[in-house]
């Protein structure tokens, strides 16, 4: 089976590392591979080293922060035009399915439908919690395109498909919790100095309100008012009149120096190992990547009850919920894990092995492939192809790339 899958980016962000991880385990399948995306990006390199091929088609999202109408209907325009470019790449490649990686773009399901070929839409984003977001099209108009042009539609956790139960076709939903798979432990790679003196939270994603940045540092000066020695390094890129309001926070309450800006991470395991606790302080998540990878580390999480967080972990097992805003309750959690090290040792163990046994590249590519067999079989009664029971080894089979070019075009 020949796949094509589209990226809405060439970027090292969430959806691109779980495509990434969805790849990476198929390569021990007979699937045939090939990645479109709109521009260069550091995913090329991934790619690249993987030997998957790839090529640039310069299509345009129809999702982003909100803009004026005329640009909206010029890029609405573009996004039907370039479907047609991109349906006459998937044609000369003979795909055999289309699988779009996210709700960010829709020339795939277009490209799809005028070649009348089987579509796999992976929403990793949510319809309606997304608050700086807007589709160029509007909420409703693309539910209903999703809805039309997708034979079946995975989402990364119950929570998100929640926001599809409106749908007519309600059987094309499923659910697949993506896999997360950490980067070798090279020690303190960034070169960062822990003072253990200390308790050291820390808080990772993009600097938004709706990450609940602020909230942490509202808990940490309430700590630091009880004597208790907490401290908090805050990584991810720079919104910066949010890091500005963060900074004005800090100086207010007087936490200036309890608290650090780190800035983006690509790796950021070796800060989480760091760690007393890591903090998911998200208005809501449609995955959750960050207390996944907390949890393969052996560190307790503390997040807030909603969204996939709340699907994720599971309270005074696993982790720890709180109330998002509440932070007297987020204080409490906080405290609890300070002054019971053994409880907090014993939340982080027992989450690493709940983890290690769900989030696995093995589960996550099976569970993809038989959707795509299913797909294509129903539309061509093509032979079910089917990942084998045993684990995949860490070396991955090789595609071979066309004419040589690695697909730089």
């Amino acid at each position: 089976m020949r796949v094509c899958f589209i990226s809405h980016s060439a970027g090292r962000y969430g959806a691109e590392l779980a495509l990434l991880e969805l790849l990476q385990g198929l390569f021990h399948s007979d699937i045939e591979i090939l990645v479109l995306v709109p521009k260069k990006g550091p995913l090329l390199d991934e790619l690249d080293r993987l030997n998957i091929e790839w090529r640039i088609v310069g299509y345009p999202v129809w999702m982003s922060r909100p803009r004026a109408l005329p640009y909206r209907v010029m890029r609405l325009l573009k996004t039907a035009f370039m479907s047609i470019r991109v349906a006459q790449v998937i044609k000369n490649w003979k795909a055999d399915v289309v699988y779009t990686n996210t709700i960010v773009t829709g020339v795939g399901a277009l490209a799809a439908r005028l070649l009348r070929l089987p579509h796999v839409w992976h929403s990793h984003e949510s319809l309606r919690h997304n608050p700086s977001q807007r589709f160029d099209l509007g909420e409703p108009a693309v539910s209903y395109l999703m809805d039309r042009l997708s034979d079946a539609i995975i989402v990364t956790s119950q929570s998100v498909g929640n926001d599809y139960k409106h749908l007519r076709n309600m059987d094309k939903i499923r659910v697949i919790y993506q896999s997360v798979t950490p980067c070798l432990d090279t020690g303190n790679s960034t070169g960062m100095v822990m003072d253990r003196i200390f308790f050291q939270c820390v808080i990772i994603g993009s600097l938004h309100r709706w990450k609940g940045q602020h909230q942490a540092i509202s808990a940490l000066a309430e700590l630091a008012g009880k004597n208790i020695n907490v401290h908090l390094l805050l990584v991810g890129d720079d919104g910066k009149r949010y890091r500005a309001e963060l900074v004005q926070q800090a100086m207010t309450l007087g936490v200036t120096q309890r608290i650090k800006f780190y800035g983006y991470a690509e790796d950021p395991m070796p800060l989480i190992r760091n760690a007393d606790v890591v903090l998911v302080c998200s208005r809501w998540e449609a995955f959750g990547r960050v207390a996944v990878e907390a949890m393969l580390a052996g560190k307790p999480v503390i997040g807030s009850a909603r969204g996939a967080t709340a699907e994720i972990i599971q309270h005074g097992k696993t982790g720890l919920l709180y109330e998002w805003e509440n932070v007297k309750e987020l204080v409490e959690r906080i405290q609890f894990l300070h002054d019971n090290p053994k409880a907090s040792l014993g939340i982080g163990r027992a989450a690493q092995q709940w983890a290690e046994s769900r989030f696995t590249q093995e589960r996550y590519a099976r569970e993809v492939l038989e959707i795509l067999s299913e797909v294509a079989s129903n539309r061509s009664g093509a032979k079910v192809t089917r990942l084998p029971k045993n684990k995949i080894p860490d070396a991955v089979a090789e595609t071979r790339i066309q004419s040589g070019t690695s697909g730089r075009e």
